[in-house]
This record gives C-alpha cells, sequence and structure tokens, in this order.
C-alpha cells in the first residue's frame, strides 16, 4: 500500500460567538469574529497541499444552531474544496451540533466514492475505502447529552485493513469535562484499531496505552477566549505500510491568546513590569508567527506596588494595552487585567499572636473562613454589598467591572482579596 495521510481536526465550532470581547471598544472584534472561519479555510488548503486523502472532524464542526444559512454555506464551500481534489471527509456530529440541536440542513457535497460526508447517529456508521485501505467506524450524537457508553458499540475491527475510529468523548476521569459519551482509554484500546481519532476536549493531547493504538485529542483549531491559549491546529497522521502512524502537529489558528502571569514581588516600581511585560510579549509575537495576539496580565504575590495599582487599575490596564499597541506592531491587544496581588504585611510575632487569640482579628478570620467554606450566600452578598461598592468614588473602585457574586472563582477571588487588604490595614502594612 503506497503512502497515506490522514487529517485529524475537531471542534471547530464554526462562528462561535465571542465571548466578552465585543463588550470592549477598541477591541479587534471583526478579526476575531471571523477567526473560526479563517482557520477553517487555513485547514482546507493545508488537506490540499499535503495531498491529504481523509479529513476527518471528530465532532462539534458547529458551535449549535446556524442563525442563518451562512455558517452551514461556509462549510459547503469547504466540503466542496476537498472532495473535488479528490480528498474524502468523515464528520461526526458532537454535543454542540447534535442532531436534535440543528434545525437547519444544507445538502453536502458526496465524497469521491458517493458516500455522505456525515456519519450517521442511529448507529456506528462504518466505511470502508477500499483504495486506500482505510475503515472508518464512527457514530454521531443523535442528542447533546450523550451520556451513555457509545464506544461499548463500535465493532470488531477488519483485518487486513487501517482501522479508524472518530469518537466525540470526555474520556473518563478528565477533570473539568462534562461526561460525555464516557469510555476509558483501556477500552478504546481493546477494540484493536490502529488510531483512535477524538474530539470534545479541547486541550491537544495523547492518552494511549504501551503497545496499543493511539487515543488522541487534536484540540480545537482555534481558541476561542483566554483560558484556550497556545497553538491550535490539527494533527497530519501518515501510515506506513504496517499500519503504523506518525503524527505531526500543525497549527491552524489565526488569533493566538496567551497570559502574561507575574509575580510582582521583586518589583518596587511600574516601570518594571512594563518593561518585563513588553519583553514577555516580543517573545509570545516571535512564536504566534504574524498572528494575532490577545493577552491577559495577571499580577500576584506581595507587592509594595499593591495599593497604588488597586487605586489606579483603569489607568495601569490603559498604559498596559498602550504598550501592547506601540511595541505590539499592530499584532497586540491586551484583553483584561487582572490584579491578584495582596500588600506586604508585617508578620511580627506580637501581630501573629495576636491573631491568634480571641479578638478582632481573630474575630474577622472566622467570618472569612465561614465565607470561603459556602458560608455565605451569594445573593446575601450582592444584595449587601453591591449598593456599598456603587457608592465609592471611581478613584477607589478602580472603574471596574461589577463582581460576579454567582460565580464562586470570582467571589473567592474577591474575598481573598478584600481580606488581604483589611488586614495589611489593620497590622499596619506597608501603604
Amino acid at each position: 500500500m503506497s503512502h497515506r495521510r490522514i487529517l485529524h481536526a475537531a471542534d471547530i465550532h464554526l462562528d462561535s460567538p465571542l465571548q466578552k470581547l465585543d463588550a470592549y471598544e477598541d477591541a479587534p472584534v471583526d478579526e476575531i469574529r471571523e477567526a473560526s472561519r479563517r482557520a477553517l479555510e487555513n485547514m482546507t488548503q493545508l488537506a490540499i497541499d499535503e495531498q491529504v486523502d481523509l479529513v476527518v472532524i471528530a465532532g462539534d464542526l458547529y458551535d449549535g444552531d446556524w442563525p442563518d444559512q451562512n455558517t452551514g454555506l461556509f462549510f459547503v464551500k469547504q466540503a466542496s474544496r476537498l472532495v473535488q481534489e479528490g480528498i474524502h471527509v468523515a464528520v461526526i456530529r458532537g454535543n454542540h451540533d447534535a442532531a436534535n440541536k440543528m434545525t437547519s440542513n444544507l445538502p453536502l457535497p458526496k465524497n469521491p466514492d458517493g458516500s455522505d460526508i456525515l456519519l450517521s447517529e442511529k448507529k456506528v456508521d462504518q466505511r470502508v475505502l477500499e483504495d486506500l485501505g482505510i475503515v472508518i467506524h464512527g457514530r454521531s450524537y443523535a442528542k447533546r447529552a450523550e451520556t451513555g457508553d457509545m464506544a461499548a458499540e463500535y465493532p470488531a475491527p477488519i483485518g487486513g485493513m487501517f482501522n479508524l475510529g472518530i469518537l466525540h468523548t470526555g474520556l473518563s476521569g478528565l477533570d473539568g469535562h462534562d461526561p460525555y459519551a464516557p469510555c476509558s482509554p483501556q477500552q478504546l484500546a481493546d477494540k484493536g484499531y490502529d488510531y483512535w481519532a477524538l474530539g470534545h476536549i479541547h486541550l491537544r493531547g495523547e492518552h494511549q496505552i504501551e503497545g496499543t493504538a493511539p487515543v488522541v485529542f487534536s484540540g480545537n483549531i482555534q481558541g476561542r477566549h483566554i483560558r484556550e491559549s497556545g497553538p491550535k491546529g490539527c494533527l497530519l497522521v501518515d501510515l506506513d505500510a504496517r499500519n503504523q502512524t506518525e503524527r505531526r502537529f500543525m497549527p491552524l489558528d489565526v488569533v493566538r491568546f496567551e497570559t502574561f502571569d507575574a509575580n510582582a514581588s521583586q518589583w518596587s516600581h511600574t516601570d518594571e513590569l512594563m518593561d518585563a511585560y513588553e519583553a514577555w510579549m516580543n517573545d509570545q509575537l516571535e512564536q504566534a508567527e504574524n498572528r494575532l495576539l490577545v493577552t491577559r496580565v495577571i499580577l500576584s504575590g506581595q507587592s509594595s506596588l499593591h495599593q497604588q495599582w488597586m487605586r489606579e487599575q483603569s489607568n495601569l490596564e490603559a498604559s498596559l494595552r498602550a504598550t501592547s499597541v506601540t511595541h505590539g506592531h499592530g499584532q497586540v491587544w491586551l484583553e483584561r487585567l487582572k490584579i491578584k496581588t495582596s500588600a506586604e504585611v508585617d508578620h511580627s510575632p506580637a501581630e501573629q499572636h495576636d491573631a491568634n487569640q480571641e479578638g478582632p482579628l481573630h474575630s474577622i478570620l472566622s467570618v472569612v473562613e465561614e465565607l470561603k467554606s459556602g458560608g455565605g450566600d451569594s445573593d446575601w452578598m450582592a444584595n449587601e454589598i453591591t449598593p456599598l461598592l456603587k457608592k465609592l468614588p471611581t478613584e477607589f473602585s478602580g472603574d471596574q467591572a461589577p463582581i460576579r457574586f454567582d460565580n464562586p472563582e470570582e467571589r473567592h477571588e474577591w474575598i481573598e482579596a478584600a481580606t488581604t487588604e483589611l488586614l495589611a490595614r489593620l497590622q499596619g502594612g506597608k501603604r
């Protein structure tokens, strides 16, 4: 069998809506809004340039039901380019574009052998590509919450062929992900296939058991927000005559998200922050290779600059954004500044002793621990604290966005910051 090449992609989320970025007047909204389309175009061109035989999309081609037909038409155009080049395409639906979620449908082009591009949601669809010696096993989601063991229904491999399994799954035991189509790497390995092309987890990674077929998440092809940082793209999978694989990651993203997470404890002047951010930004720009770079700055650690930064947060963010524009050559946009520093506190033995005794500090710490452990009802906190925050002058509030007390992470961050500030003031911390 001659050389064969598969392109494995997933989680394209075509025309996925922006997440918060359009709230900022100077954000490059149009460029970011178009990012998923440009990334899909990059994938199509890569498949053609690399003379790929088969393109696999392992779920969540769409982000959900289309607001209009343009989203579907865009994919039809890309799929048509592929099949016209003689490239087979196999797509399964995931939780975002499950059959029962999509009310709109457009006729899709047929594969070179006349088969459908979209695999069935009624059963495991088996496609035999005789000319390539490849058999595809895959099933689309019929409904969003596919929480059953879909992998159990996948059939035994066909001998003498390269057996490719396509599945949209959270696997089992991967923290922070919905348990869609749960299964274990061992269960997939036991099927005896040659490669598992997985989707759903946006972080690229392999979960292969030694001596068995690769079990691979390609990740999404374009980050959609700051938590989806770093290069995003697809995998080129080369097959040899013995059906062994060699895999290469190929970036497809047009917008790159990165976070500058800095410990500010060593800095005594804001200029040091600016210099450090500029140096980091230039390094990231080089790695991003002319892509738009969207950054977030997070400052942490005990800092002598804490009080100044808290008072002047909006000005500091504006300065960082100006640095992004001035030194980023039009390729960098600062999404947000988060100040998680704390004031320097003098932990003298006398003060530590007082804090451990019954008294004001002890009472404060007791209340804080109760709030952090969930004793503080989010509705109560919102009702009691929000009116007080609204009364603060802008120079103290920093013109910050409203605190979302219903968000556990944001509520916890606010409690931590407020506690550190209060203790620093009560204990005579450095101003």
